[in-house]
């Protein structure tokens, strides 16, 4: 049996960085520790164990299979420690000190992204806000579980136990034109979509489900001219051609103020899309994780179309 005693256990708070986050220098960053302690606690802790606990590889450091096998007992212990320390000490964001990180894959992720950190600014003030935009990340399970990441805004859910998946709006589509078409207007009809020339963006699997509203608009033989890669490239397009857009609508205010785009109602009654936000089970009951979910509810149900 290993004896604790002979352990500081702060370095297992730096044995779980170090696995999450691959680097010596990222761990330390999060740790607010300088690089050489956060080195000397990872030297203190291989030579308790007795083994090197993570390897050199191309990117970062890979963990040999002792340390696979020690992660998950400690991750499980020292999640249940903070949540333990927390409930019992309360969450002031007033004066915590909290990392979170958001994954946000949904189009509208800059801008929510925005929207969260002016929020969470006024009042958790020393609270450290990052933000991963990157569409639908391969890890984004792992992550989560993990805590790497603590919740995402997307429309795909995870259906997998013990995720979370909460619906923060329904998404609709709508249509973008630059102000002066020569014809897409308010008073827009099917016969005038069937006339123009549309950018869309390209359907690349079968699991995205963001394109079902395109899908069906484009069932009524409308023209696409230009397919881009990225939601965000449309409105950049429209807004110096005669081309229409097909968008979300949750994005449509800041595109009229911001790019001075003419965002119209589909002449079609189209599918809309849930958009969730979503977490892992065991982050229930952290105070501090739960005053995030209730700030992203508040904020984003802000965007929520109509």
């Amino acid at each position: 049996m290993f004896n604790l005693r002979r352990l500081d256990l702060n370095l297992l708070t730096v044995f779980e960085a170090i696995y999450e986050l691959g680097t010596v220098s990222s761990a330390a960053d999060r740790l607010a520790l300088s690089q050489s302690a956060a080195s000397h606690a990872l030297a203190r802790l291989r030579d308790a164990c007795k083994d090197d606990l993570f390897v050199r590889a191309r990117q970062g450091l890979s963990p040999t299979p002792a340390a696979q096998e020690m992660y998950p007992a400690i991750k499980q212990a020292l999640d249940a420690l903070r949540v333990t320390l927390a409930e019992a000490s309360g969450f002031d964001p007033g004066t915590s000190q909290r990392r979170f990180r958001i994954s946000i894959p949904h189009p509208m992720g800059p801008f929510y992204s925005l929207a969260l950190r002016a929020a969470v600014a006024a009042a958790a003030p020393s609270v450290v806000m990052t933000f991963d935009t990157v569409s639908r990340p391969v890890d984004l399970e792992e992550s989560l579980r993990d805590g790497v990441v603590d919740l995402a805004v997307d429309w795909l859910p995870i259906e997998l136990d013990p995720f979370v998946n909460g619906k923060l709006f329904d998404e609709r589509g709508i249509l973008l034109a630059r102000r002066g078409h020569p014809f897409v207007n308010a008073g827009v009809t099917v016969d005038d979509l069937q006339r123009a020339e549309f950018v869309t963006i390209h359907h690349r699997r079968e699991t995205d489900h963001a394109p079902i509203a395109i899908r069906e608009l484009l069932k009524l033989g409308l023209n696409e001219a230009v397919h881009v890669s990225e939601l965000l490239e449309i409105p950049a397009l429209v807004a110096c051609t005669d081309l229409v857009g097909l968008f979300v609508a949750s994005m449509g205010p800041p595109l009229e103020e911001r790019l001075g785009l003419q965002v119209l109602p589909m002449p079609v009654e189209l599918p809309t899309l849930p958009i969730y936000m979503i977490w892992h089970e065991t982050r229930r009951h952290d105070p501090a994780h739960r005053w995030l979910r209730e700030v992203v509810v508040q904020e984003l149900s802000r965007f929520a179309p109509g």
